[in-house]
């Protein structure tokens, strides 16, 4: 891990609300500023400009009768009604709009309701002859000028709805900062998982995280990383070496083997009685199933021969012909399904030997009457031979580890079943690339060698 400074996720979450209360307060400060120089300008009057204004034109208009106040005089900021007298119910004149002077009306009557906007205040003048002006006005910025008020949306209005949209975009731009330099540190922890996943530890970075959280969690990948290579050069050490041993042991055994066979056909070439050829016979029989062992676990242990490029047409007529010799006596009927044509990277004779394992698995699972099918077809990047029974499908067990050096299946009582074949196939199908997969079907088993088809032009 790097000799840096760290900061903590909790310190990232408390710097990020910081500069958002700093930025709301230089954006306020800025508000605020603007509507002092509109009123230093002379585009907009003082919030109080309105009470002021009807402040004078109550003084002015008092001792006059409703019949000579000077409307043309009297201030714009002013609203006015004029009533004949203290228990008239409708105003003689006046100048405002129809809402305002509907809650000038309610207000006349004592019938005022809180209402949303701004509030209405007040103030009355005694005409002489029993009249009554009733002023209203309001605490809001109006324009200066009166052909500005009458023509643009209240300034103080939208004077706040900018300063609101002014504070969401800079708490927009500082969540929009932080979440992206979150996201850089996610993106450097999710990269470091895949290269481990992928175990491309070198090309793995595990530093340069600057949130003590993230760095902690990239050394864990880290050592988790170099403790996955240790096991898996471990495990590639201990195949290796096991193959070996078996290579060398079915070397060692193939002398003996030899020794006992050509001793037995000599015996068998001999004028023996019944008894002595059948035994004869019986140390025939077991000397070649040995060899048959003994031949199926060199090819187990043997390495990859070198891959070349093959037809896949004429590889799979090859596979179909040993596919029907060994249905026919079986009396199994066989089916080909072509889905794929074209030229493929890969070792012929281990690739036929690991189809042919799975063709003979399913011919001896297939009751007689029943159908085996061979098929090749393309998955996205992978290719597919897949071999298709009419048996009774897997065990959950064979299920899981089928494909696993000599595992057979507790129940099985076949004794020509070594538990290579499956194995085999699965260690063909990894050197190229690919997988084994093992499932079931509504009519039996189907067995599939998933190849790597990156290399392989596609021809049809």
């Amino acid at each position: 891990m790097e000799n840096r400074r760290l900061i903590s996720l909790r310190g990232v979450l408390l710097g990020y609300l910081v500069q958002c209360a700093v930025f709301c307060l230089l954006t306020a400060v800025m508000w605020v500023t603007c509507l002092l120089a509109l009123i230093w300008t002379g585009v907009a009057l003082p919030a109080n400009a309105a009470a002021a204004a009807c402040t004078r034109a109550v003084q002015q208009v008092s001792a006059l009768t409703a019949e000579q106040v000077p409307q043309a005089e009297l201030d714009p900021l002013c609203r006015y009604v004029v009533f004949a007298g203290e228990d008239s119910a409708q105003p003689q004149y006046s100048n405002m709009d129809e809402k305002h002077l509907q809650r000038a009306m309610e207000y006349w009557h004592g019938q005022t309701s809180p209402r949303w906007g701004y509030a209405q205040y007040y103030l009355r003048a005694d005409l002489a002859e029993g009249g009554v002006c009733l002023f209203q006005f309001d605490y809001a910025m109006p324009y200066a000028d009166p052909a500005l008020r009458e023509r643009l949306p209240d300034l103080q209005t939208m004077h706040c709805a900018l300063g609101l949209l002014l504070l969401a975009g800079v708490i927009a731009l500082c969540t929009r900062r932080a979440g992206r330099f979150l996201s850089a540190e996610t993106a450097r922890l999710t990269e470091a998982s895949r290269q481990v996943a992928a175990q491309q530890l070198d090309a793995a970075a595990f530093t340069g995280a600057r949130v003590r959280e993230y760095a902690q969690a990239l050394g864990a990948l880290q050592q988790m990383g170099s403790q996955l290579t240790d096991s898996l050069q471990a495990q590639w050490r201990m195949e290796q070496q096991r193959a070996g041993q078996v290579a060398a042991l079915a070397h060692d055994l193939k002398t003996p083997l030899s020794i006992i066979q050509g001793n037995a056909e000599l015996l068998a070439e001999d004028a023996l009685t019944p008894p002595q050829q059948e035994q004869t016979q019986a140390i025939l029989r077991g000397a070649q199933r040995a060899g048959l062992y003994l031949e199926a676990l060199r090819a187990a242990s043997a390495p990859s021969s070198a891959r070349k490029r093959v037809d896949s047409h004429a590889l799979l007529c090859t596979l179909a012909q040993t596919g029907r010799g060994l249905c026919t006596p079986a009396g199994v009927k066989f089916c080909l399904q072509e889905d794929w044509q074209g030229r493929l990277c890969a070792s012929e004779a281990e690739l036929c030997r690991a189809v042919e394992n799975l063709l003979d698995n399913g011919v001896r699972h297939t009751p007689k009457g029943g159908q085996l099918t061979l098929g090749l077809r393309q998955e996205e990047k992978h290719l597919v031979f897949w071999v298709e029974d009419g048996g009774p499908g897997f065990t959950p067990e064979a299920l899981v580890r089928a494909g696993e050096f000599l595992y057979t299946e507790a129940s099985r009582t076949d004794p020509s079943h070594q538990g290579l074949g499956l194995y085999f196939a699965r260690q063909v199908a990894q050197a190229h690339g690919g997988r084994l997969v093992l499932r079931n079907t509504l009519s039996g088993a189907c067995a599939e060698l998933w190849l790597t088809a990156e290399d392989t032009p596609k021809e049809a």
